[in-house]
Order: structure tokens, then sequence, then C-alpha cells
């Protein structure tokens, strides 16, 4: 059980730091709000990450067939 949970952890972080904060306040908020509420929260952080540096380095990154190199920025 630790080397699958170490393994989960090591995927998790290989993505972008923005992405993985975002998606736990989004379930944490969805899990107390309506489905409705929830959906607009996350139509709001969806909106404010497609501003981010990490979305324009992940999508260069899977052009170019590399692992991308994120700087946690909006």
């Amino acid at each position: 059980m630790l080397k699958a949970a170490r393994e989960m952890a090591a995927r998790i972080s290989s993505h972008s730091p923005l992405v993985v904060q975002g998606t736990k306040m989004v379930m944490n908020y969805s899990d107390e709000h309506s489905l409705e509420d929830g959906l607009e929260y996350v139509a709001l952080w969806n909106s404010a990450f497609i501003q981010s540096d990490d979305l324009i380095e992940a999508m260069t990154a899977f052009l170019q067939k590399r692992k991308p190199q994120f700087k946690n920025r909006l």
C-alpha cells in the first residue's frame, strides 16, 4: 500500500501545482455545496487557470513530447 501511495504522490506532484491546488479547492468546495454551485466554482477556477503560464507550458510540452517544467505562475 505504501508503494502505491508513493507512486500516486509522485504522479500528482508531476502536475502543475496550480492545478493540484485548484483541484483540492474545488473538491472541498463541492463537497459542501450544491451541484450547480460546484459547477460554477469549477468554471471560475478554470477561467483563472486559462491565463496561467503553466497551461501554456503544458500545451507546449505536449506538442513537443516532453515533460513540462511548471513555474506555478498565473
